[in-house]
């Protein structure tokens, strides 16, 4: 679930290696040529302009055992390989969710990508997945709120991400319709598998319990939303 620039500096206090330098690389659209030759994950997509860090959504999260000397090349393509393999394994599934969801590769990790930032719980991350497909399905603006903190970039709380919903970003599901321009972070397996195989259900609202244990409330109709964040959120 972290961001790129946070896992470039993780890597940097390791290694020694610059986060400026780990950032650039993972917007180098040669470098992204490159790492499309031997990883199918990455496609063509994954270039598209205007994102702010091109390989956001693909530096797998997971317990790496690196050498202080590898190249930022290298230590980049064993993330990238672990995605690849997560990716291999679920094969079947993304296959089946681009053709009944109409999503490329690319999409189905954006879609993942907010699903990790919204809950922290497999089942709440499963509903949650569901009701961005019943919006999508609807034409009906995805406002997540993840979404406008990303489109932030620096913010306090997360009261800044829902009081800023009208910043003009392309990250922003408040602005723009469909799903946001690229990966919000850098999902889990429980993550991309809870769009993979989201819980059915007919919920276009949730919320999180921030001041709880982070449990996911949905709701069908707005109203029921309403009383929600009055019940959990109202403090």
């Amino acid at each position: 679930g972290d961001w790129a620039r946070d896992i470039a500096k993780k890597i940097s206090a390791k290694t020694g290696l610059a986060e400026t330098d780990l950032l650039a690389l993972w917007n180098d659209n040669a470098y992204i040529d490159e790492l499309a030759k031997t990883y199918s994950v990455i496609t063509a997509d994954v270039k598209k302009s205007g994102t702010r860090v091109k390989l956001e959504g693909y530096l797998f999260p997971e317990t790496y055992f690196i050498k202080a000397d590898w190249s930022m090349k290298k230590i980049t393509e064993k993330l990238i390989a672990q995605t690849q393999a997560i990716y291999e394994k679920h094969k079947s599934e993304f296959d089946s969710a681009k053709v009944e969801h109409k999503l490329t590769t690319h999409q189905i990790f954006i879609l993942a990508s907010v699903v990790q930032f919204e809950a922290s719980k497999a089942a709440d991350m499963k509903n949650a997945a569901q009701v961005f497909y019943n919006r999508l399905k609807i034409n009906m603006l995805l406002q997540s709120s993840v979404t406008v903190c990303y489109s932030l970039y620096n913010y306090t709380n997360w009261r800044d991400c829902e009081t800023n919903s009208g910043i003009d970003s392309k990250y922003n599901t408040y602005k723009y319709p469909g799903l946001p321009i690229g990966p919000i972070t850098n999902p889990s397996e429980i993550a991309i598998n809870a769009v993979l195989n989201p819980t059915l259900n007919d919920y276009l609202y949730f919320i999180a319990d921030v001041y709880g244990d982070g449990t996911v409330y949905f709701a069908k109709t707005y109203a029921e939303h309403l009383a929600n964040v009055k019940k959990y959120l109202t403090k």
